[in-house]
């Protein structure tokens, strides 16, 4: 999962891959200097989810 980040650290969006969030950048004409992708953890029940669908799981 990837996220991404404006330029003051806030997620602004997550999605499966870097094409989605590059997607959405393009959807609402952010500048490329104006965000980053950075990989997005999910943190379920106290233990780190290595994927969506473990978080979902509850692995």
């Amino acid at each position: 999962m990837l996220g991404l980040y404006d330029s003051q650290g806030v997620l602004r969006f997550a999605g499966r891959d870097r094409d989605d969030c590059l997607a959405y950048a393009e959807l609402f004409a952010l500048p490329e200097d104006s965000y980053s992708l950075e990989s997005v953890a999910v943190l379920v029940g106290g233990s780190l989810a290595s994927t969506p669908q473990a978080a979902l799981a509850g692995v």
